[in-house]
Parts: structure tokens; C-alpha cells; sequence
């Protein structure tokens, strides 16, 4: 069975960071949030909260990379997915789809995989699209 959630709309509810300028991030700064998600319609269906530290740069092209982890809990309290894994820091702000693994954590996702799709909307309006598509995982 696909646990499938598209079309949903993330808000920020608190943001902090150790980013001091956005032009000229830096490996050791980190950051934490807490997010909203909502359906097509508006309703809030999940709060994620996470984080997210700048790790290293990467020798192949000399990108930034960080490791973030994001847990997202329903709000009806029907499940819970932990999303973790490395960001590439420029695909980031790309304005294309970016992807991370998941795995349930409880609930209705409980022993499923799969991955959160995230794309920011333009510079300046805040907030992202966001897909969660979770599969069931043969034991």
C-alpha cells in the first residue's frame, strides 16, 4: 500500500539559523525549524520540526553540503515519517524538485520507506511544494 501526499504547501512557523549572510554560507552553521503542512484546501494535515547543519565542502565541485533531519507528525495523529540525509546545499535554492529518504516512525507509516519531494517557491514569497510518498517495505 502507497501512503501518498501531494500538492501540499509548507509554512514556516519558527525558524533560527547561524547563517550570518545568506551569500557566503559556511561549513559549521546550522539551523532548526518547525514547518506547517497543508493540503490543496487549506487544511493542516502535519508540523514537522528538524534541523540542519552545513557539514563540508564537496571536492568534486565545491559545493556545500549538510545533513538535515526532519520529522513530520500527522496532525490527526494517525503516523509519523523521519526524513534524514544530505543536502546539497545549491539545489536547495535551485527552484527544482529535491528529494530525501524517509522512514516511518509510527502509526499508519510505521515499517515503510520512502521520500519527501520539496521545491521552494520564488525568492522573497516563503515557504515550498511538498510531496510525502511512503511505500510499504517487504520484510
Amino acid at each position: 500500500m502507497i501512503d501518498s501526499f501531494e500538492e501540499l504547501t509548507e509554512t514556516a512557523v519558527h525558524v533560527e539559523n547561524t547563517i550570518e549572510d545568506y551569500d557566503d554560507p559556511q561549513v559549521g552553521q546550522s539551523g532548526s525549524y518547525t514547518h506547517e503542512l497543508f493540503d490543496k484546501d487549506g487544511k493542516k494535515i502535519a508540523t514537522t520540526t528538524g534541523g540542519f547543519r552545513i557539514m563540508m565542502r564537496r571536492e568534486s565541485d565545491d559545493q556545500l553540503m549538510a545533513y538535515l533531519t526532519n520529522d513530520i507528525v500527522l496532525e490527526d495523529g494517525s503516523g509519523s515519517v523521519r526524513i534524514q540525509g544530505w543536502i546539497d546545499w545549491g539545489s536547495l535554492f535551485s527552484g527544482q524538485w529535491v528529494y530525501y529518504p524517509g522512514v516511518g516512525t509510527g502509526g499508519r507509516f510505521l515499517g515503510k520507506t520512502g521520500f519527501m519531494g520539496w521545491r521552494p517557491f520564488a525568492p522573497g514569497e516563503g515557504g515550498a511544494e511538498v510531496k510525502l510518498i511512503m511505500f510499504a517495505t517487504p520484510m
